[in-house]
C-alpha cells in the first residue's frame, strides 16, 4: 500500500480551499462549496478539527471519509468533542480496496475513541461490526407510508395523490380544533421556539439548542442548483436534488408548545428527521403530524419514530401501502454516546439531507 497517499483536511484547510478557485477543478476534493460553507459554519467545530480524509493513488481519488464535529454532554454537564462519520466511500473499480480501511483508521486516529455513525450503509455496518471496535447505541425502524404512486408513473400519480391528499385534509383539519392544536412553521427564531428548544437542550445529550438549529436550518447540504455540482465524478455524497426544502414545525396545544418537528421534502418524498416531544403527548403530536403530512401531500412519507409510526398506522385513513426498514446508530467503544429516550433519524449528518 506504499503507493497510497492519505490526505486529511481540517476546518482551516477548507477556509483556504474556498479562497482557491483553481482547486475546485481538481478531482481530489469530494465536497461541494455549499457543504464546505456549511462545515465552516458549524458552531461546534474548531479550526483544527479534521472534517475530510482522502486516499489517493497516482493522483487519483480512490477512497474518502467525511467527519462532522459535534459535542456530547454528560450528566454532570461536562462536554466531550467527537465526530460523526458522514460518507465512507471507496472506488469500486480500484484494486486498492484496503484504502477504505485506511481512511477509517485515519479517522479513528484523529478522533481516538470519539467516532460515531448514524444509519450507516449495509456495507459500512458489516465492516464496523467485523472490527469489533464499534457498539450499537440504538436501533429503530423507519416506516414508509406510500401515499400515492411514485412520480415516475406520471399518468397515475397526480390524480391519486390529489384524491388521497384531499380526503386526508378533509378528515384531519377538523381534528386540530377538536384537540386545541395548532401547527406553525418556524421562520424567525421567536420566543416560543427558543424557550422550548433551549429548555429541552439542557437534558439532551447532544445539546441541540438554538445555535445548533440556526446552523442546520440555514446551511443545509442539499443543493438544488446545478452550478453547485462538484467538477469531479467520484462524488458519493447525495447532495443534489431538483427539489428540496426543510420544514421545521412547532406544535401548540392550547397556546403552549408541545413538540418541535423537522421534516425534509425531497422530490416528493417527505421524511421526519427530528421529533422532540414528551411521550405523554404522542397522540396529539401524531394528530398534528397527520395534518402537516396531508397539507404537504407527498407521494411517500417516511417516519422513523416508532411511537408516532404506531399512531399513524392506526389513524391514517388513506395510504396505499406501508413497509419498514431497520436503522441503527453506532459509536466506537469508549465513547459514552447516548441518544436520549428515543433516537432521531436526523442524528449526525442525516439532519442536513
Amino acid at each position: 500500500m506504499r503507493n497510497i497517499e492519505i490526505v486529511a483536511y481540517t476546518q482551516q484547510d477548507l477556509k483556504r480551499l474556498l479562497a482557491d478557485e483553481q482547486f475546485w477543478a481538481q478531482p481530489q476534493l469530494p465536497i461541494t462549496k455549499r457543504r464546505a460553507i456549511s462545515s465552516l459554519s458549524n458552531p461546534r467545530a474548531v479550526d483544527s478539527d479534521t472534517v475530510l480524509i482522502t486516499a489517493l493513488s497516482k493522483g487519483q481519488l480512490i477512497a474518502y471519509i467525511g467527519i462532522l464535529p459535534d459535542v456530547l454532554r454528560s450528566n454532570d454537564q461536562q462536554t466531550m468533542r467527537f465526530g460523526w462519520t458522514t460518507t465512507w466511500w471507496v472506488e469500486t473499480e480500484s484494486t486498492n480496496k484496503l484504502s477504505a480501511a485506511m481512511v477509517m483508521f485515519a479517522a479513528l486516529k484523529k478522533y481516538p475513541k470519539r467516532i460515531a455513525g448514524s444509519n450507516p450503509s449495509k456495507e459500512a455496518e458489516r465492516a464496523w461490526v467485523a472490527t469489533k471496535l464499534f457498539r450499537e447505541c440504538a436501533r429503530f425502524d423507519r416506516s414508509y407510508f406510500i401515499m400515492a404512486p411514485p412520480p415516475s408513473l406520471r399518468f397515475f400519480s397526480p390524480p391519486i395523490r390529489w384524491t388521497i391528499g384531499a380526503k386526508n385534509r378533509m378528515i384531519f383539519d377538523r381534528k386540530l380544533g377538536k384537540h386545541g392544536l395548532e401547527i406553525r412553521t418556524v421562520g424567525a427564531f421567536d420566543e416560543p421556539f427558543e424557550s422550548f428548544v433551549n429548555t429541552r437542550a439542557i437534558r439532551d445529550p447532544l445539546a441541540r439548542d438554538t445555535a445548533y438549529w440556526n446552523w442546520v436550518l440555514n446551511f443545509p447540504w442539499m443543493s438544488t442548483s446545478p452550478e453547485d455540482e462538484a467538477a469531479q465524478k467520484s462524488y458519493a455524497f447525495s447532495v443534489f436534488a431538483k427539489d428540496f426544502r426543510q420544514i421545521p414545525l412547532l406544535v401548540f396545544r392550547h397556546g403552549a408548545v408541545i413538540a418541535f418537528l423537522v421534516m425534509t421534502l425531497r422530490e416528493g418524498r417527505l421524511t421526519l428527521k427530528y421529533a422532540d416531544y414528551d411521550l405523554c403527548d404522542t397522540a396529539d403530536v401524531a394528530t398534528a403530524l397527520q395534518v402537516a403530512v396531508a397539507d404537504i401531500n407527498p407521494w411517500l412519507f417516511i417516519c422513523p419514530d416508532s411511537e408516532l409510526s404506531a399512531m399513524l398506522k392506526r389513524l391514517f385513513p388513506f395510504y396505499l401501502a406501508r413497509h419498514s426498514k431497520s436503522s441503527a446508530i453506532y459509536a466506537v467503544n469508549g465513547l459514552p454516546l447516548s441518544v436520549g429516550w428515543h433516537p432521531h433519524w436526523g442524528s449526525g449528518d442525516k439532519i442536513f439531507t
